[in-house]
């Protein structure tokens, strides 16, 4: 859920914070008041490409913060982990700074991280409708697992993928037996002489780290033994600490019984010395230990040198130098294996084939139906948006290919991890027009309207738990309004929803009610965003209902839109 957002030297935007709740927030104001600023603001905390325009006239740099409680979202926790990004209380900020020259940085929990990772991580955080975001509904690798979710067929499609990368492994073993006698004996002679080569080196993890410390301390061993004899000597020396020590000590001795605080500075004294003491003893070790052998040097160097050579061979470090032996092991011993082996893969790959056809061809037919389900439920909920006449289709196809993998009434289909089929959502917006792809058919606030429709449909089954509808309610007016409030107000029992509207019937059913407005700030317009008290709520819908001169009768007309709106 989205907590917070905090907006610095952003378009008109000085500074400001925005605190969001529960359920459905709503946010209005006059046209150019800055409404859309917010939801780019949003966009762009989330990966959304930026431009220097964005940047406040007169300053170098703007600055994008979100807050969001992640409590229970597993998806982001695992991406969190992954990258090595601490989870505080379950909470998550997103930053996001771009410069004047044309640079930006974006950091999750204060560690930077890269666009395409802020991308990924915002995936299961939010999504936004309308005219200038970033659209699940446009993505078509989407509309497969909406698909999916609202049919319950997940289970399916794990079975699937499950026997997929059964089948590509068996096929990966099979593969390695299938070269020809000339390229077989090139191979065993390659990987024969890189694994004598690696373990004639008995490399060690660790080592080379080790190496370059102790090459480090070799270089530098002359200057270390004269540091340390002289610090020695300042501590053991005929002036030296150790020495004034005990005289101290001795001339407190013959006084202490007269005084206690004399004692008591006695056995400080001596406990100091007796560290001295051991820190001197540790300090000769130390400086008898130092080794000036060029020989060791020479040794050293000689270790790197041919960790150095295996690296540029084998790998990045010598732990991949090690992985690289094992798996140089492992292709010999797959192509030294047995006829007989071969038949039993091949065995296993028939047999594994016949399984992934079942379950794929399974998974195909429970899609036909859930589709047939999932365009009825939508279409109806387009109706009752105001979308009367759109036609919802859902078009499955299966993938052909001659080298296809599963075969089926004369057709050959290519099996992916999720099956075998491509889907689609396709829509006609006026009757008698061609059924097209969403993005080519549908304007801004039709494509939110559709995600509002789907999202009611299927809204048990998606895992991100912020919704944002700019415009969903353009082109409607009347009934139709007071129909897509209740079910914007339905979508937020159970996620959280943030809605920019200009209709009165929207605004009534809110949970929170945030007024945009332009202000001054040292002489400058600037975009301020109030919190509405339930007074002043009444007071925004009598504005939405009447325009500017607000009557009695339009505050009348709002209180008594409020009251049904919390009774239903």
């Amino acid at each position: 859920m989205l907590l917070d957002l905090r907006i610095k030297n952003f378009v008109i935007i000085d500074s400001l914070t925005v605190n969001f709740t529960e359920g459905l927030n709503i946010l209005s104001g006059e046209t150019g008041a800055g409404k859309s600023i917010l939801i780019d603001a949003i966009s762009g905390v989330l990966g959304e490409k930026l431009s220097t325009d964005l940047i406040r006239t007169g300053f170098d740099r703007a600055s994008l913060e979100a807050g969001f409680d992640i409590s229970g979202n597993n998806a982001i926790a695992e991406i969190l982990d992954e990258a090595g990004i601490d989870i505080d209380d379950d909470q998550l900020i997103l930053r996001r700074e771009i410069f004047a020259n044309g640079r930006g940085r974006c950091f999750a929990n204060s560690m930077q991280i890269p666009v395409a990772k802020l991308k990924e991580i915002s995936e299961n955080l939010i999504d936004i409708h309308g005219q200038n975001e970033h659209q699940t509904i446009i993505n078509i690798a989407k509309h497969r697992e909406l698909l999916d979710s609202f049919g319950g067929l997940l289970g399916d499609v794990a079975k699937v993928k499950e026997v997929h990368e059964k089948l590509y492994s068996i096929r990966n073993r099979i593969s390695s037996f299938e070269i020809d006698e000339r390229e077989k004996a090139r191979r065993i002679e390659f990987n024969t002489f890189s694994i004598k080569e690696i373990e004639a080196a008995d490399l060690r993890p660790g080592e080379e780290e080790e190496l370059r410390g102790e090459s480090n301390l070799l270089a530098n061993a002359e200057k270390i033994f004269k540091e340390v004899n002289e610090s020695a000597d300042l501590i053991t020396g005929d002036t030296g600490v150790i020495r004034n020590l005990k005289k101290a000590e001795a001339n407190l001795s013959k006084i202490s019984d007269i005084d206690p605080d004399i004692a008591s500075m006695l056995d400080r004294i001596r406990e100091a010395l007796y560290s001295l003491e051991d820190s001197s003893a540790e300090l000769r070790d130390y400086r008898n230990s130092i080794d000036f052998s060029p020989e060791r040097i020479n040794q050293v160097e000689e270790r790197l040198n041919l960790i150095q050579g295996l690296k540029k061979k084998y790998g990045d470090s010598i732990q991949e130098i090690i992985q690289y032996a094992e798996k140089a092991k492992s292709e010999l011993d797959a192509i030294n294996s047995s006829d007989e082996e071969m038949e039993q893969l091949k065995g296993e790959e028939k047999k594994t084939v016949k399984e992934a056809k079942e379950l794929a061809l399974s998974l195909s037919e429970k899609r036909k139906k859930a589709a047939l389900n999932l365009e009825e439920q939508v279409i109806k909920e387009l109706q009752d948006l105001g979308m009367k006449g759109t036609v919802f289709r859902i078009s499955i196809k299966r993938e052909t290919s001659p080298d296809g993998d599963i075969e089926n009434e004369n057709n050959r289909y290519i099996l992916y991890p999720h099956g075998i089929d491509r889907i689609e959502f396709l829509l006609s917006a006026n009757e008698g027009e061609d059924l097209r792809q969403l993005r080519k058919v549908a304007s801004g606030g039709e494509m939110s309207r559709i995600m509002l429709a789907l999202k009611n449909v299927i809204q048990a089954a998606d895992i991100v738990e912020t919704l944002i509808f700019d415009e969903v309610d353009a082109g409607i007016s009347g009934k139709t309004a007071e129909i897509v409030g209740r079910k914007l107000k339905n979508l937020s029992k159970d996620r959280q929803v943030l809605l920019i509207t200009h209709l009165p019937q929207i605004a009534a059913m809110s949970e929170t009610h945030f007024l945009v407005q332009k202000g001054k700030s040292e002489g400058r317009v600037t975009t301020v965003v109030k919190n509405l008290s339930e007074k002043e709520k009444v007071r925004e819908v009598a504005r939405m209902l009447a325009g500017e001169e607000i009557t009695e009768l339009s505050l009348k007309h709002a209180e008594e839109m409020i009251e049904k709106a919390l009774a239903n």
